[in-house]
């Protein structure tokens, strides 16, 4: 009778040691499946950079199969691309899985593709590069570096209908000159009162960009994409002026 017990015993301590570890397998697989999705269906780093740096291009007019070949060649990456993405959202998502040094070469290999072209930027292409370098923790003046390395001009839309004599000895003055106005004019054009700090005009610039950017007259008529372009560059050249000025 004892001896019955015992293996009675026995045999229950056995099954629930079983199901124990049968329970635990099939927990682990569940786990390792349900990771190998998530990790399927969200994209690498390369997969971001490569999707971000063929978008930027085409928003330039730069066929999709072209801006893929030259990322490839000139980037470095062979990864996935993604098109139609939204760059601000895709280039946060870059920046939380990048080290800084990452982040600091996509910014510098934006520029350096961009700067390839050998007529000036459309507007909408160098509103996606600010999109870009906002989204990566950075400011214009790091832009405005930038170019000075491999400089490119943009297509100046506050140009339209200027006479050129308005222009520095009749000819095309490059955007990125640096503006000789008094700080306190350019702090009105952002709507800011004098004294102000560096925190104060990113903030005024962004509130201001966001109202003007290139995208929210996007398909409207040629009269109302001009005017918006217009503030947006004048914002942007007192904006990035001011950088300098209130460096801290």
């Amino acid at each position: 009778m004892e001896l019955t017990v015992v293996i009675i015993m026995l045999a229950a301590g056995v099954g629930l040691a079983a199901s124990v570890i049968i329970t635990f397998a099939a927990a682990q697989r569940e786990a390792d499946m349900s990771g190998a999705t998530r990790a399927k269906a969200a994209p690498d780093r390369n997969h971001i950079a490569a999707s971000l740096l063929v978008n930027l291009l085409v928003c330039g007019g730069t066929p999709a199969d072209e801006a893929m070949r030259t990322i490839r060649k000139s980037a470095g990456l062979a990864a996935p691309v993604t098109s139609s993405i939204d760059i601000t959202s895709w280039t946060e998502r870059y920046a939380k899985l990048a080290t800084p040094e990452q982040r600091t070469w996509l910014l510098d290999t934006a520029v350096r593709l961009i700067a390839d072209r050998t007529t000036p930027v459309p507007l909408r292409q160098y509103s996606a590069l600010l999109d870009l370098s906002f989204a990566l923790g950075f400011q214009t003046d790091a832009l405005a570096k930038l170019r000075d390395i491999y400089g490119f001009d943009y297509v100046d839309h506050a140009k339209n209908a200027r006479p050129r004599s308005a222009d520095r000895g009749g000819v095309t003055t490059p955007l990125y000159s640096r503006d000789d106005r008094e700080p306190a004019e350019l702090l009105r054009i952002l709507g800011v009162d004098a004294p102000a700090s560096r925190a104060i005009v990113i903030a005024a610039y962004r509130k201001l960009a966001a109202q003007h950017h290139p995208d929210k007259v996007f398909g409207e008529s040629a009269e109302v994409q001009n005017a918006a372009a217009a503030r947006f560059i004048e914002i942007t050249r007192a904006y990035e002026t001011l950088l300098v000025l209130y460096d801290e």
